[in-house]
């Protein structure tokens, strides 16, 4: 008696991965361009800020929709 699964589960794994950890890389280089101008131009703190509040969520409206998608996915899954 085994796991039968193996396939379904791994792909359920890659779609979390691919909805959470994407978005994050992103941020994170964003985020970290962001300390870095705002290092080298502390008098444009509020101009830096909001070039990257817009690109920052426009990750964020992203991520929701793209983990939306999975969890209508798994729904739809367990109920067929």
């Amino acid at each position: 008696m085994g796991f039968k699964h193996w396939v379904q589960g791994l792909e359920i794994i890659f779609l979390f991965i691919i909805a959470v950890a994407v978005p994050c890389f992103f941020i994170a280089i964003w985020g970290a361009k962001m300390v870095n101008d705002l290092g080298n131009n502390p008098s444009k703190n509020s101009q830096i800020q909001a070039a990257m509040g817009w690109k920052i969520l426009l990750v964020e409206v992203v991520s929701f929709v793209l983990l939306t998608g999975v969890f209508v996915f798994l729904y739809n899954i367990q109920n067929e």
